[in-house]
């Protein structure tokens, strides 16, 4: 029968085992606490809180304090919690591939593992890292912003189902200690349409062939209103948003 493993944090994110802001947040995070990480063993990207019950999850360890799952987010924190009997103080998702701001919520995997802790009992938070094509990734240094978010906020009162959902934004500076605004999401959605694209080569010749639609967007012309996280992100401030996991 497996022991309770005592740590000081719990990781996982949406972006699968290998990502590099899980990494980097794992590598600093263990610099100030001990830690264990329960990931999804592949990208699992907007896909919300799903869970899985009617498929069997394979469960893969990686050394004496991490394991990859073939899940969800959500599926990582349960496994995590339930299965291998990890008992965090606090459960960190993230770092994320990019924004989850305003609606995002709603499609984040990333926040979800945030929100089944809490749903569970356990203080959490979701971290992401707004992201440009335009600018360089540092990921070393998300950490350790991810870090300075976590120490102005943990002693901070929550209720029993609420969470942080923190979002990093996109600065020439390498400050660590970036201002942090708590704030609210923007309601507000991403504008976006679909292009067609051509059909695969499976389809020709058939009376019936499929169409093939790329979801395309701007991420950063979406709308924003003064005060709110969006707004607060882009102009380059830490923005924490205190979410509910309640009805």
């Amino acid at each position: 029968m497996l022991r309770d493993l005592e740590v000081d944090f719990l990781l996982t994110n949406d972006d699968g085992i290998d990502a590099y802001g899980l990494q980097a947040l794992g590598q600093a995070i263990g610099a100030i606490g001990t830690m264990a990480m329960v990931a999804p063993d592949t990208v699992r990207s907007c896909c919300s809180h799903g869970v899985t019950t009617a498929e069997a999850l394979q469960v893969v360890q990686i050394d004496s304090v991490s394991w990859k799952v073939s899940g969800t987010p959500a599926d990582c924190i349960r496994v995590a919690i339930k299965h291998l009997r990890i008992r965090p103080k606090w459960v960190l998702s993230g770092v994320n591939e990019g924004g989850n701001l305003g609606v995002d919520i709603h499609y984040s995997g990333t926040v979800a593992g945030a929100r089944e802790a809490s749903l569970m009992g356990l203080k959490s938070m979701a971290i992401s890292q707004y992201l440009r094509r335009d600018r360089p990734r540092h990921w070393d240094l998300t950490a350790l912003r991810a870090i300075h978010a976590w120490r102005h906020l943990q002693s901070l009162e929550l209720e029993p189902t609420e969470f942080w959902n923190i979002n990093l934004p996109v600065v020439e500076s390498t400050r660590v200690d970036l201002p942090l605004v708590q704030c609210r999401p923007e309601p507000q959605m991403l504008t976006y349409d679909f292009a067609c694209v051509d059909q695969e080569s499976s389809d020709q010749g058939r009376s019936d062939p499929a169409q093939w639609l790329k979801y395309r967007s701007n991420y950063q012309e979406r709308p924003r209103s003064e005060l709110l996280d969006v707004a607060v992100c882009f102009s380059g401030q830490i923005t924490a948003t205190r979410l509910s996991s309640k009805f």
